[in-house]
């Protein structure tokens, strides 16, 4: 059987750098040329948001009435994306149920069929996902193969040849269809006239020897050739010959050449093994696979770009405000659904964020979750707490806490039973979580201090920013037994108040940063670290583990036979990329810990939807483990200046808690 070569062009009129008003003409460059492809005899493939194609709908009818008898003639497959194009692991399952279900009964509507196969938006993946898409009547996912490989280093080469089936959540199976990263650019630099027939064929000569069946030609923009969106200064310069008649000269020769088929995504799933033992493509490293280099991470979509961090948090007090009054009018899911697109969070233009801005509003805007009240309820014993030296110390019933009140009441130690005392830099064996102290590593490599329970800013220019200074708190048990700290923090950029409560019927700590700076900042903001006691946790049974768009949890090992993992989702991918990757805690919670003691990290979607992340590493003869939350991150989507938004929606609120619990043997 011969190789089979497919495409699967990527229509999107709601790309990012498109003004309205561009529309039009995108449809008529780049949008008809691959209908007229079709209609010469070549199989295209065809990927777009519902909410493009009612674009086009109304731009052009023609234009869809040829595709309805391409499609009729089998010359093109429609695969599917949902509604709009968002980033399923950062949103709630119901958003992700509603996109896929608003996008089937779009395409039944305007050509009387459902798209067999979807394009994962963004190429962002997560095992919780696929039950959704199962759900919504898909039968394949197309995926990106290049990035998920770079982490599997056991996969065997051979998987890239031909579709695979992928294992998700809860043990749902699904087949996928690879795009390719690599294969998409050569094509994309051959249609730019940047590569010349003979250099990308050698390229592809090169695929195909090593034994490829199903091929992905090409898996992305349509809207590149013969059209320039403006977003980059490298972007290529369009003269003489038509891009899409050289990609029309290409396909003319690969059908001729009598080597290899065209053919259409569907095609590829005929090589399909279904006796193969399924793949899982996320690891503990990239627990969200996204598409092209990692710069390209979740975190593009989360916490960096304008003001992801404001946008995605409003979205959430949306979503919270129609479930609570059982909204089910698909208009008001469908507006919520817009709202979330990945475009508005990575190069949208100007006009389009100001009337994005004038929209908002209109919506609705309910007010954050409220800080826990002060119940009355029975308490085993009062809280006791004393000041010793540097030390706030605070013991009640089984719990115990201690802040540094030289270090921005940073935790030193936090646990059950008694307060046991510090060993060679770190907490006593009753305390999972705190401080691990400069020395306590024998590797200079690890030669400071390692805190919880604080934030740190590292902007582009200037020294790192923290709360981790000299303070004198104000201490008080309120009516529900439960501690409150108060003190305000000076730092190098104005002052912040920094709240905590102590609640020992829980073992948890909530932390409360109110500031009229914190947001939003050229550089990293991260806080809520929760550095794990190597003295307590069994390096063995280490995990972590979240929601990710889905309704189940996604649990990672972080160790491989006992042995540690090395991973750190806050490295630095470059200069201007801050972070790898991170954890979408669409739950609202990021867990670590072990089979003895669980670390939960919480953060309320409706006070900010930042994003975690996991730092691991063996050191030496013991290890170092810390979770945090990220609320801000930089790369070239945040480069231009960040704008609070507060004009049009309440401001994110910087509050987390952090809770510990035993589990039974």
């Amino acid at each position: 059987m011969k190789p089979t070569l497919y495409t699967a062009f990527h229509l999107n009129l709601a790309f990012s750098s498109i003004e309205v008003e561009q529309r039009a003409v995108v449809v008529q460059k780049c949008y008809w040329p691959l209908l007229r492809l079709a209609r010469q005899g070549f199989p295209i493939g065809l990927e777009m948001t519902s909410y493009t194609l009612r674009a086009i709908r109304e731009i052009d009818p023609t234009w869809v009435d040829e595709a309805r008898a391409l499609l009729d003639a089998g010359q093109i497959e429609f695969i599917g994306s949902g509604y709009v194009q968002l980033i399923g692991p950062l949103v709630p399952p119901e958003i992700n149920e509603w996109n896929l279900k608003l996008g089937q009964e779009d395409f039944e509507e305007t050509f009387g069929i459902r798209p067999m196969i979807a394009l994962v938006n963004e190429q962002a993946y997560s095992p919780g996902l696929v039950p959704i898409y199962k759900a919504a009547g898909f039968e394949a996912l197309i995926m990106d193969w290049a990035e998920p490989a770079s982490h599997h280093s056991d996969w065997r080469k051979e998987y890239a040849l031909e579709p695979q089936t992928l294992v998700g959540a809860e043990g749902t199976t699904i087949p996928v269809v690879w795009s390719d990263v690599i294969s998409f650019q050569k094509f994309q630099r051959f249609a730019h006239g940047e590569l010349s027939a003979a250099e990308y064929m050698e390229f592809l000569v090169l695929q195909l020897s090593k034994g490829m069946r199903a091929m992905p030609l090409y898996t992305s923009d349509a809207e590149i050739f013969d059209f320039r969106p403006g977003r980059f200064e490298s972007e290529a310069s369009i003269d003489g010959m038509s891009e899409y008649e050289r990609i029309g000269l290409l396909l003319r020769a690969l059908r001729d050449s009598g080597g290899v088929t065209l053919g259409l995504p569907r095609d590829a799933l005929k090589f399909l093994q279904p006796d193969r033992a399924p793949i899982q493509l996320e690891s503990a490293a990239a627990p969200v696979p996204v598409k092209k280099q990692r710069k390209y991470n979740v975190l593009r979509w989360a916490v960096t770009g304008r003001n992801d961090l404001a946008l995605n948090t409003h979205c959430w007090r949306i979503f919270r405000g129609l479930v609570d009054a059982g909204v089910t009018e698909p208009e008001r899911w469908r507006n919520l659904c817009e709202f979330w697109s990945s475009d508005y969070r990575t190069h949208i233009t100007e006009a389009r964020w100001l009337d994005l801005q004038q929209r908002l509003p209109k919506n609705g805007v309910i007010k954050a979750a409220p800080k826990e009240s002060e119940r009355k309820r029975p308490f085993a014993s009062e809280p006791k707490f004393e000041r010793r030296g540097r030390w706030l110390e605070i013991e009640a019933g089984a719990c115990h806490l201690v802040l540094n009140t030289s270090r921005g009441l940073a935790i030193q130690a936090m646990g059950f039973g008694p307060l046991l005392p510090q060993e060679a830099g770190a907490p006593g064996t009753t305390s999972p979580i705190g401080t691990l102290a400069h020395g306590f590593y024998d590797d200079i490599a690890f030669g400071a201090d390692f805190y919880s329970g604080h934030f740190v800013y590292e902007p582009h220019d200037s020294h790192k920013v923290t709360d981790l200074v000299k303070c004198e708190p104000e201490v008080s048990v309120n009516q529900a037994g439960q501690v409150e700290i108060h003190a305000t923090i000076a730092t190098s950029l104005g002052p912040v108040d920094k709240q905590l409560l102590f609640d020992p019927q829980d073992c948890s700590l909530a932390v409360e940063y109110i500031h009229d700076w914190l947001m939003p900042l050229p550089g990293a903001v991260r806080l809520g670290f929760v550095t794990l006691n190597p003295l307590v946790f069994d390096v063995r049974h280490l995990f972590f583990e979240c929601e990710n768009g889905g309704r189940s949890q996604q649990r990672h090992a972080l160790s491989n036979d006992g042995v540690l993992l090395s991973l750190d989702h806050g490295r630095a991918v470059s200069r201007l990329v801050s972070a790898t990757t991170g954890l979408g805690m669409t739950g609202g919670t990021l867990y670590i810990g072990d089979n003895r003691h669980v670390v939960a990290l919480e953060m309320d979607r409706c006070d900010a939807a930042g994003v975690g992340l996991i730092t691991s590493s063996a050191v030496r003869d013991s290890y170092f483990v810390r979770a945090a939350i990220s609320v801000r991150e930089s790369d070239e989507t945040s480069s231009r200046k960040a704008l609070s938004m507060a004009e049009n929606i309440a401001a994110p609120k910087f509050r987390y808690k952090v809770s510990i619990r035993q589990v039974a043997e």
